[in-house]
């Protein structure tokens, strides 16, 4: 079977700027665009306007089709503008996000769709999260948890563990949520069809090898020549090549693989929700895999519980938190760059992302903390979830997992 496979240049988010004129000297040289659509983001109507065959695919599968031409926000995505180097542009008071001379859709979906999304929504009392979130059915009632982390930290893993190995799970979204507060219930919206998602899972989650094929690719690694792994330096090397170079595992090429899908860490797959799998036993007692399918798929969670992940070498693995040490976390944003979260030359060190949020445009910090304050008077229970060490000992993803089980109360 062919890869359906996209390189862009750059392969991560480029810069972002505020508007000084820019966005209306491009548009003056750019007019008719091949491809437009306009997306439903909860209620808010984006429109793409864009030369790039590419980011038309992906945003048509990401996104619901709005049924209204009309638009409360646009994104631009033009490729081929002289005197440009790749960037967006963004302007609030027009609701405008132009990415110029980069078709990596990252930029498309998140600062830009994503961004102008949130702006909109402020007007109808909807807060932006940067999570993942499952819905969970508990004897007879069914609540949501959302999981914040820093880039690295084990968001994804975590999101799909709860999918695969709890059978009253439904799968809600991987990235982004927009929440309000309707009497006594906190209601999280997720806004995406397919998700844009990480292909590194693959590599601790074999599953998804199958579930992946046919599906439509971004940047991932499809020669052994090009592992985007190597480093002569040791703390940047990736540890598949690493553990390649010191004889204990095979190459995915070396063994008749046509991709690596955990190569370079910010490859990308879009990826239809029903294709999670989770395990099951049949009348006979055999366990087996199966598609989640689209009766297991929700866009609305009333939300019950919040996961905030480290990586670290002191927290234990699960407490619960209260709500100055949650906020105080969330305001300071820490978290180290990991390959594929940034510019190469910045991997390994450290940065701060308030609420652990890079979507946003200009984020108005006075109301994302009291947004957050407000999710504790609504009786949402906040858990610190450590994913990396703990008294010398390296905690694993089974572990975190059946931490994650007791706090629910799904044991």
């Amino acid at each position: 079977m062919a890869i359906n496979n996209y390189i862009t240049f750059p392969d991560r988010r480029p810069p972002a700027f505020k508007d000084k004129g820019q966005i209306d000297e491009i548009l003056s040289r750019y007019s008719n665009f091949p491809y437009v659509h306009t997306a439903n983001i909860c209620g808010a109507r984006i429109k793409l306007l864009t030369n790039s065959e590419h980011v038309s695919e992906f945003w048509q599968l990401n996104w619901y089709a709005s049924d209204s031409n009309d638009a409360d926000g646009f994104v631009y995505i033009i490729t081929g503008v002289e005197g440009y180097e790749p960037c967006l542009f963004y302007n609030l008071d027009k609701k405008i996000a132009l990415g110029v001379n980069t078709e990596y859709y990252g930029l498309a979906k998140s600062k830009s769709a994503l961004g102008l999304a949130t702006e909109v929504l402020k007007e109808k009392e909807k807060y932006p999260m940067h999570a993942a979130s499952v819905s969970i059915k508990r004897n007879n009632e069914e609540f949501g948890v959302a999981i914040i982390a820093p880039t690295g930290t084990g968001k994804t893993t975590q999101f799909h563990e709860l999918l695969y190995n709890v059978k009253n799970s439904k799968v809600v979204g991987d990235d982004y949520l927009f929440l309000s507060f309707k009497e006594k219930e906190v209601v999280a919206e997720q806004p995406e069809n397919w998700l844009y998602m990480r292909t590194e899972i693959a590599e601790k989650h074999p599953t998804f090898l199958k579930s992946f094929e046919g599906l439509p690719l971004e940047n991932v690694v499809v020669r052994k020549e090009n592992c985007r792994q190597k480093s002569q330096d040791l703390e940047k090397m990736g540890s598949c090549y690493r553990s390649v170079l010191e004889g204990g595992r095979k190459c995915v090429f070396d063994e008749g693989f046509k991709a690596c899908y955990w190569s370079y860490a910010n490859s990308r797959i879009m990826f239809p929700r029903e294709k999670f799998t989770m395990l099951i036993a049949d009348e006979e007692g055999n366990v087996k895999e199966v598609f989640k399918g689209k009766e297991n798929v929700t866009n609305e969670i009333t939300l019950k519980y919040v996961l905030l992940l480290t990586r670290d070498d002191e927290s234990p693995i699960i407490r619960k938190i209260e709500k100055e040490e949650a906020i105080k976390i969330l305001k300071e944003g820490n978290f180290k760059i990991m390959p594929g979260g940034g510019p190469p030359e910045k991997w390994g060190q450290y940065g701060k992302e308030p609420f652990y949020d890079p979507y946003q445009l200009e984020m108005d910090l006075e109301r994302q903390e009291k947004f957050f304050r407000k999710l504790f008077d609504y009786n949402v229970i906040f858990y610190l979830l450590n994913t990396g060490s703990y008294k010398g000992r390296k905690i694993e993803i089974h572990q975190t997992h059946a931490y994650i089980r007791a706090a629910l109360r799904l044991n």
